[in-house]
């Protein structure tokens, strides 16, 4: 009998330690929702911010930002600037994550693959800055040609074209870090696909890679290990926000973006984080549609729509009116540029009898008593709401009709890209702290539509900005080619929008960077 009880009490011990091991590893897991799938996380290629969350995870760049925003070493411990030269010393212990250590041929190496167009690198021109980087990518020059130099093992030499007042940034970004030539060479057009085809260099390394769970645990190879408090992060895919609710209730996710369902709760839990990320959205009108054309039917639509109404009604969630292109979460000359810019009187939206007025204007020089047009958005519940909110107001206020179409947002994007629109409800947000981010994203040298607006001008004035050093001059030159943009009507803006995210108060000083809208965990703990 007592061996019995002996042998009983035996095996509750194990259970309870088991119990406790799981509570301990639960507890050192940050459990956080992306929200959206990722097309991939090989940082060079990456072509939506949720994969820069990952990549900013697992890989580092010459530079990082600390907690205030500041520019920090990443892999390199120092840099000085010579006129156009920018020179880093790496860190003796920055390591790859199977132990070899990172030399300056690293970068080289990766730098000539994002700038080679064979790779199609889509944000490659974030690296045109440096010297030859454009001719390189057209095929005008060798990759030698390229300003980029290994002076030795720990040191790096980068020469850019012109003063870039943005490029300490990039080298923060996904799309800088370095590449080891030996293990790339070694799988090439399998890299980071799957879990043997990574190489990793960042605070964290990726130990477990299925289609909507990635796992990450502390990377002890990498240089600042010892500070990095948060031991294993999971990232999961739930797109479904009210799901994610009850995801939450059961404690399931510590971190998540939420959509207005819930908020109220959150904040009065004080669980709530909220920030601008610098994304604007905006009515993209299709110019080669041949109603579109005409400037006064553009401005009417634009107008017309109570921006204030929707951003209180439909929106609901702290986002604020736009009437410019350019948030003010970007930094400028005075490091707000929207301070020295105010953009509440570019335009007086909610302005009935002006653009009735525009609208008959435009019916008349178009020769025609009506008009309909095809209004294209996003299938999620906060874009569908929107795009029913605008047709509505054009329906009553203008009597112009409009058939809706909602769709996923890769097919939103194809028809996009594809010009099958005649307006579509879409959204773009900065991938570097500069206004360039926004400005580029209008700067086609297609020669379309160049008797519609002002194109020819605003190229020329966005290649200029381009390479003036951080200035008034610079803003001044910013702030001419945004207001063609409005003035012209070549889009709408609607509203700058705001991530609400739902926190577990347990979890500590996650660093929110605003204008990629990356979680930092540098400098988190429990």
């Amino acid at each position: 009998m007592k061996k019995n009880i002996f042998f009983t009490l035996i095996i509750f011990v194990f259970l309870l330690a088991g119990c406790s091991k799981n509570s301990k590893d639960n507890k050192e897991t940050v459990v956080f929702n992306l929200g959206s799938d990722y097309n991939t996380l090989d940082p060079h290629l990456f072509t939506e911010m949720i994969a820069v969350q990952v990549d900013s995870s697992i890989y580092e760049g010459l530079l990082r930002l600390d907690e205030k925003g500041n520019y920090t070493g990443g892999v390199a411990k120092s840099f000085k600037e010579n006129g156009n030269k920018l020179i880093f010393k790496l860190r003796d212990n920055a390591k790859w994550s199977n132990g070899q250590k990172i030399v300056a041929n690293d970068f080289v190496f990766a730098f000539k693959r994002v700038l080679n167009p064979k790779v199609a690198a889509q944000f490659s021109e974030m690296l045109f800055p440096i010297k030859n980087a454009e001719k390189y990518y057209n095929g005008k020059v060798g990759a030698d040609a390229l300003g980029v130099k290994a002076i030795d093992d720990e040191t790096l030499e980068i020469e850019l074209e012109y003063p870039t007042a943005y490029f300490k940034y990039i080298l923060t970004l996904p799309i800088s870090v370095p590449l080891n030539q030996k293990f790339y060479e070694s799988r090439e057009n399998k890299y980071a696909v799957k879990l043997d085809d990574f190489l990793f260099n960042g605070p964290y390394k990726i130990t477990k890679l299925q289609e909507e769970e990635i796992l990450l645990e502390k990377n002890e190879d990498y240089w600042n290990a010892k500070n990095i408090k948060i031991p294993k992060i999971k990232y999961v895919i739930s797109k479904d926000f009210r799901v994610v609710d009850d995801l939450i209730k059961n404690k399931e996710i510590d971190m998540s973006r939420v959509e207005p369902y819930s908020l109220s709760k959150y904040k009065k839990n004080k669980v709530l984080d909220t920030y601008f990320n610098g994304r604007v959205w905006y009515l993209d009108f299709n110019l080669s549609n041949k109603y579109l054309k005409n400037s006064k039917l553009r401005k009417a639509i634009s107008i017309v729509i109570d921006r204030k109404k929707y951003v209180n009604e439909i929106k609901k969630d702290g986002s604020i009116v736009a009437k410019s292109i350019i948030s003010n979460e970007i930094s400028g000359y005075s490091k707000k540029y929207r301070e020295s810019y105010p953009d509440k009187d570019y335009f007086k939206d909610n302005d009935i009898k002006t653009a009735k007025k525009l609208y008959l204007e435009a019916l008349k020089e178009l020769g025609v008593n009506r008009l309909r047009l095809r209004l294209l958005s996003g299938n999620s519940d906060p874009e569908v709401k929107e795009i029913q909110f605008i047709q509505e107001e054009l329906r009553t206020k203008l009597g112009l009709e409009t058939d809706i179409s909602t769709v996923p947002f890769k097919e939103r994007l194809s028809k996009t890209r594809s010009g099958d629109y005649d307006t579509v409800l879409n959204t773009w947000s900065p991938k570097y702290d500069d206004a360039l981010s926004y400005l580029d994203r209008w700067k086609k040298d297609d020669n379309l539509n160049m008797n519609v607006w002002s194109k020819a001008k605003y190229n020329a004035l966005v290649t200029e900005i381009s390479k003036i050093p951080s200035s008034k001059e610079r803003d001044k030159k910013i702030n001419e080619a945004e207001r063609i943009l409005i003035d012209e009507n070549v889009i709408s803006p609607l509203y700058f929008s705001v991530e609400n995210h739902y926190r577990n108060p347990k979890i500590k000083d996650v660093v929110r960077r605003s204008v990629t809208g990356i979680a930092d965990f540098t400098y988190a703990h429990f």
